[in-house]
């Protein structure tokens, strides 16, 4: 990775840290008000809308004890491949 590259949140990895922590699918989609399936689909590369991304993000926090600087991130061009 080079200086610049973007970088993305690791959709994939932040729910699957949630589920190492104890949270099932369905409470991950019902913690973040959004369908089972849409969080699945997160999970496999879709792209949450902001304001899901953002309670996401929220959830991971609070779980995880740790700050927005400690998020998942992939390099955007490894995320394309």
């Amino acid at each position: 990775m080079s200086e610049g590259d973007e970088m993305l949140t690791d959709w994939f990895r932040l729910i699957v840290d949630l589920e190492r922590s104890g949270y099932k699918q369905a409470e991950i989609a019902l913690s973040v008000d959004a369908p089972r399936t849409t969080m699945l689909g997160w999970k496999q590369g879709a792209e949450p809308k902001h304001k899901d991304g953002e309670r996401l993000i929220d959830l991971w926090c609070r779980v995880m004890g740790k700050g927005r600087d400690h998020l998942p991130m992939i390099a955007a061009l490894d995320w394309r491949r």
